[in-house]
């Protein structure tokens, strides 16, 4: 392990066999992207963990876990990732917590992954994952550790050959991509799927909802199909370390950036240089 790590609040990379992230992937984490020594977004990051660590009832501190992040962010480099793990801590055998365990934190520096530039101006090849998420309401929208499906989808795209892919739930119906948020555009709404039954809540995907509707766009969230996005106008991934990357070709249907996409592109583009 080359990267810098601390482990509640100090240098370390050794995690209790007993931790229940290991054991149950029983926590969250986030992947923040910093720019000019910045966190992009730390706001939205920390109110989703903080959030979801209120509903599973991991008894997060939270202003000490903003301390601990600030100084592990001055030991990083000015560009880059980090990413926070929070997990219920230290338990006994057996699914039920200990309520009095105290959650093991953690944050990793890594740089950032090396896709090509054209990706975000000429678009990425997409393709529909086999595959498909379960549906469950009680974790729908949160960004637990227990991550197999991704695992396995990822390994299916790679198979594929494809930068990216749809990915359905049990019904048919589009959810995210494999790892990123997915929208499309028709007739000038931006569209996305709701997330209620299955996928993360993303915070590149809250980010552009709000942004869009700031602009004037009308934004729809449903329930969408396949051929609604081989219907679109414009298709386009996004999460919040690689920012925006229309989808120029999906089975048989080709497409030309849009207006939309690019307005949102230039959104992404500002809140990275300030």
């Amino acid at each position: 392990m080359i990267y810098p790590v601390w482990i509640n609040g100090s240098a370390g990379t050794c995690i209790d066999p007993a931790d229940r992230g290991l054991a149950y992937g029983d926590g969250l984490f986030e992947t923040l992207r910093i720019e000019h020594g910045r966190a992009i977004f730390l706001e939205q990051h920390l109110s989703r963990l903080f959030n979801s660590c209120h509903y599973l009832g991991i008894a997060l501190d939270a202003e000490k876990l903003r301390q601990d992040f600030s100084r592990f962010r001055a030991t990083c480099s000015a560009s880059g990732i980090i990413k926070i793990m929070v997990t219920r801590g230290v338990s006994g055998r057996g699914y039920l917590p200990d309520p009095a365990a105290a959650p093991t934190v953690i944050f990793s520096s890594h740089a950032l992954p090396l896709y090509p530039a054209a990706f975000a101006r000429e678009g990425v090849t997409a393709a529909l994952c086999v595959q498909r998420l379960g549906q469950q309401p009680m974790l729908a929208g949160h960004k637990h550790l227990n991550r197999l499906e991704q695992v396995m989808l990822r390994r299916e795209l790679a198979e594929m050959g494809a930068d990216e892919a749809l990915v359905c739930d049990l019904d048919g119906n589009v959810v995210e991509g494999v790892f990123n948020n997915v929208f499309l555009v028709r007739a000038g709404v931006l569209c996305t799927p709701h997330i209620e039954m299955a996928g993360v809540l993303g915070v590149m995907r809250s980010v552009l909802i709000a942004q869009a509707k700031a602009d004037g766009i009308q934004v729809q969230q449903g329930q969408y199909v396949l051929d609604d996005f081989l219907e679109a106008d414009e298709v386009f991934f996004c999460n919040s370390v690689n920012g925006i990357w229309p989808v120029r070709c999906l089975h048989d249907r080709h497409w030309q950036s849009g207006p939309v996409t690019r307005q949102l592109q230039d959104y992404w583009q500002s809140s990275l240089s300030y």
